[in-house]
């Protein structure tokens, strides 16, 4: 069975999301209720496409849908499936790719599960991105977490995965049981060290149903906080972004169901933007701490389309720097021409 919910659309990508949930997982990770989060239903496998391609491309004439069109497994270890059921699942989109509604497909499995002949499998029914759920890169917030899984077999994974020609997608969880500031950051180094085409960063949450929500009533895991997460989120967005390797998704998508199941954590619908108001607010921050005598009143020059980002929500940066340096004002002008932050002299 299928499950079918989140859309994710925009002018250059559609994605089409299959929901397998904890099929061909080796465990059930602390952390993790896919029914939960992702609020889907099951139904039969045609059934589920079909409406999942109605709902997402109706009758759009291809020439008029985004270029870049995926279907993607998510929810589960898609090749850790048997292979019959892994070519019947895959085999029902190939109709779909024949005729041009979408050109790719896109799964996430574990690295336990990543060999030759898996990949040989894949080849042959045309998908084109693996993404792997490393979540963090340490083994005993692994342990901890009920993921277990040696460093050695997620770098032969990823090496076996390039290798083979695939698009490659790795995704972290901050937060977990155990992990820490420094543990974080080495998992965010280890994935830049690994070079993938992309990453998704999912901040731990406690939801209800799950081994960590156990944990959690019981006194034996503590979430993070949003300001700690932000924190350690905008340190890594700057490392990939320094490593040219695009952040994809930043926290989870807030399905409905998610929000009835979720207890406690650092869940914002906003996440990414809190964290790009956190990097312009840093960047204003080190030109103002670099200037020799801070003046009370300063003006940057900023990009028009990123201009809330340096403003902050409720104008948070502007009141933040303003008393950090004393400033009696500081004011930002938005150029439509201003590709970097610039001080005004």
């Amino acid at each position: 069975m299928l499950w079918t919910n989140i859309k994710v659309k925009t002018k250059t990508h559609l994605i089409v999301p299959l929901f397998i949930s904890h099929q061909g997982c080796p465990y059930r990770c602390a952390f993790c209720n896919q029914t939960d989060i992702t609020g889907a239903h099951d139904k039969p496998d045609e059934a589920a496409l079909d409406e999942a391609m109605q709902t997402y491309t109706g009758s759009i004439p291809v020439d008029q849908l985004p270029p870049h069109r995926e279907v993607a497994f998510y929810g589960g270890s898609f090749t850790g499936l048997p292979a019959e059921r892994q070519e019947h699942l895959l085999s029902l989109v190939q109709p779909w790719l024949k005729q041009g509604r979408v050109n790719a497909i896109r799964l996430s499995t574990h690295s336990l599960f990543i060999d030759p002949d898996r990949l040989n499998l894949l080849k042959k029914y045309h998908v084109t991105t693996i993404e792997l759920g490393i979540q963090s890169t340490d083994g005993q917030v692994l342990e901890l977490s009920n993921r277990p899984c040696a460093m050695q077999v997620m770098e032969n994974a990823v090496s076996l995965i390039k290798q083979n020609g695939f698009r490659l997608g790795l995704q972290l969880m901050p937060g977990l049981p155990g992990d820490n500031d420094q543990t974080f950051q080495k998992s965010v180094d280890d994935v830049i060290r690994w070079q993938p085409d992309c990453v998704r960063l999912y901040p731990t949450l406690v939801v209800r149903h799950t081994k960590l929500f156990q944990m959690y009533r019981e006194g034996k895991f503590i979430p993070w906080t949003l300001e700690r997460t932000l924190g350690n989120l905008a340190t890594a967005a700057q490392k990939f972004t320094a490593g040219k390797i695009p952040i994809i998704r930043m926290g989870l998508h807030p399905d409905p169901s998610l929000r009835e199941n979720f207890v406690d954590g650092p869940h914002h619908p906003s996440l990414r933007y809190l964290v790009d108001c956190r990097l312009g607010r840093e960047q204003m921050e080190n030109r103002i701490a670099g200037l020799n005598k801070v003046p009370d009143r300063i003006k940057f020059r900023v990009p028009k389309n990123s201009l809330c980002i340096y403003i902050g929500p409720q104008r948070e940066n502007i009141a933040i720097l303003k008393e950090r340096f004393g400033l009696k004002s500081l004011t930002l002008l938005p150029d439509k021409d201003c590709e970097t932050l610039q001080l005004v002299a």
